[in-house]
């Protein structure tokens, strides 16, 4: 059974139809207990990143009342075309700068379009469509993500980095003359300190526990040093260092949430009550902080701040092994992107 064809008038059925796909492609990975790398659960940041491919080629498709079973190889390359020229309706584009589509993201959409298609047709009982297969087996997308061709990590230079700090750990006032900033806006600083000072993604951000802080033992009283990150199912649990700045921050907003009362052992819910924050919303609030910092229109995103404290700690003479497990990084060759930027000069604090 392949996805049903629509009128024109019912293209937006369609296209959620093909985003469906995706979630129970999602979802079944997420369930695998798979060892085989493409079968694992996908990290969060991931299926954020291919359910912002898949829904771009999913509008595509829509528009053109094409499904899994009808798309053709001269289909998926016009994709990829306007994707490139930046005449598709999808925007922000993933992973391409300037005009020209990056070889490398069009691997990436060809692996994913070739992936959930073979998922929905195994799923399903037929045969799988081979147009992106077909394309993938083309010298100019074949080597496209050879280990020469990743992507240097995004960093951010000293004066960005001194800039950022400034910025989160200010006193200010509201123009009220109510006091202190809002608690949510201390919140969202103290989680954008922990990206830049202790390595943290936002999933980690949104997962830790109040018993994961550790204090005692520390080169400063009552200042946090150490947090205790729990597994995912992508990730180990771990325990990652906190650079001093961000220590103070953490001990702030922890003195700030204790006055406002918040309830839970989350350190960073959205809610007075101890909701949860939400993927997106944790996401559009740190995406705010940088914007705040004068950051909104830098490359690398919130993920930038994270690459800048592993550079840091490799800088420092601290091994590969030490920061890959602060990371929570199971494969070593994860590093190697960072040891490419390492033999030249490092300008990050």
């Amino acid at each position: 059974m392949t996805l049903p064809l629509f009128p024109a008038d019912d293209h937006a059925l369609l296209e959620e139809r093909l985003r469906g796909l995706f979630r129970s492609w999602v979802d079944f990975r997420a369930l695998s207990n798979s060892r085989v790398r493409t079968e694992r659960p996908l990290k969060e940041e991931s299926a954020t990143v291919y359910q912002e491919m898949w829904h771009a080629f999913a509008a595509f498709c829509a528009a053109r009342n094409l499904d899994t079973s009808t798309i053709s190889a001269a289909d998926i390359q016009t994709f990829l075309m306007l994707r490139g020229s930046g005449n598709d309706d999808e925007k922000p584009r993933v992973s391409i700068k300037g005009e020209e589509l990056s070889p490398r993201y069009a691997w990436r959409m060809l692996t994913l379009i070739d992936r959930i298609t073979r998922f929905h047709a195994e799923r399903e009982g037929v045969p799988p469509n081979r147009a992106a297969t077909e394309l993938l087996q083309k010298n100019e997308y074949r080597y496209a993500n050879a280990s020469h061709r990743d992507p240097l990590p995004e960093f951010c230079t000293e004066a960005q980095a001194k800039r950022l700090i400034g910025y989160l750990t200010e006193i200010r006032h509201t123009d009220s003359a109510e006091g202190p900033l809002p608690w949510k806006e201390v919140r969202d600083r103290t989680a954008v300190a922990l990206m830049l000072g202790a390595g943290l993604t936002p999933g980690d951000v949104r997962a830790i526990t109040l018993d994961g802080i550790t204090i005692d033992g520390g080169r400063k009283a009552g200042i946090p040093w150490k947090l205790a990150l729990p597994g995912n199912g992508n990730a180990p649990a771990r325990e990652t260092p906190v650079a001093e700045w961000a220590g103070r921050q953490l001990a702030l907003w922890m003195s700030i949430r204790t006055k406002q009362r918040i309830q839970g052992d989350l350190v960073f819910p959205s809610t007075l009550a101890g909701k949860p924050w939400s993927h997106t919303g944790c996401y559009e609030c740190c995406k705010a902080v940088l914007a705040g910092a004068g950051m909104e229109g830098d490359s690398g995103g919130v993920f930038k701040l994270r690459h800048t404290f592993a550079l840091r700690q490799l800088s420092k003479g601290k091994s590969e092994v030490e920061v890959a497990r602060w990371l929570g990084l199971l494969d070593m060759n994860g590093m190697a992107r960072y040891r490419r930027v390492m033999p030249r000069p490092v300008d990050i604090v």
